[in-house]
């Protein structure tokens, strides 16, 4: 081999070589552009919602995997976006508080974070976004209160009291001692006989002349004289 035909392989090589790191320079640069310019045109925020609406407020939330803080810019048009609210410290978690809404009212939002605002498509947006939305709830009327109608409670006429009747003890008259015509004389004149005698007498001798007590009274007196005439 002589020198001019082994020079000539040693450029041709040379060449070769140099194509080829050419070649993987521009691959891997090229890789590594577009890692840049998708990182560059998209947001790092997720899991993006409107939480808690009611009918005055709503909770916007979202997600980064570094720390930041950033804002919440909303409005009733979607390309009018004339309010902001921003946080309040940075994290990796964020809440932002939205209130003084109107009810039952759509309400769209985009997320600033620094210079950037994010929307709904997960992308860097400028002139032209696509935000996210919510609607608060409306306001349930009261159901009226139906005052109840006093109902008249019913005259009731007093129950009269029901008296027992008194019973009364009939005391039982002494019995009368029945003389007959014929025999009055004969009694009067032994009461006569025997005034002045009472049950002191001995039981024998008080029990012949009893008989002549009318009134029972343990005494023969004027008073039996008088009840046998």
């Amino acid at each position: 081999m002589n020198l001019a035909s082994f020079q000539k392989k040693i450029k041709t090589a040379g060449i070769t070589v140099f194509l080829l790191v050419a070649l993987g320079t521009t691959i891997f640069l090229g890789r590594q552009a577009n890692i840049f310019f998708a990182r560059a045109s998209s947001c790092s925020i997720k899991e993006v919602g409107a939480n808690q609406v009611t009918t005055n407020n709503a909770m916007i939330s979202w997600v980064t995997d570094e720390m930041s803080q950033g804002m919440v810019e909303y409005g009733i048009t979607a390309t009018n976006l004339t309010f902001s609210t921003p946080e309040g410290q940075p994290g990796k978690a964020h809440n932002v508080n939205l209130s003084l809404l109107t009810p039952n009212t759509v309400y769209y939002y985009l997320i600033k974070i620094g210079d950037k605002k994010c929307d709904a498509s997960g992308q860097i947006c400028g002139a032209s976004c696509v935000p996210w939305s919510f609607t608060t709830t409306a306001i349930v009327p009261q159901t009226e209160i139906v005052k109840p109608i006093d109902t008249p409670t019913p005259f009731l006429s007093p129950t009269a009291a029901v008296v027992s009747p008194t019973r009364f003890t009939t005391v039982s008259a002494a019995p009368k001692i029945s003389v007959s015509p014929s025999g009055t004389s004969n009694l009067c004149a032994g009461i006569s006989a025997n005034i002045g005698k009472n049950d002191k007498l001995p039981a024998s001798e008080w029990a012949s002349v009893k008989k002549y007590d009318i009134d029972a009274n343990g005494q023969i007196n004027s008073l039996d004289a008088v009840k046998c005439k």
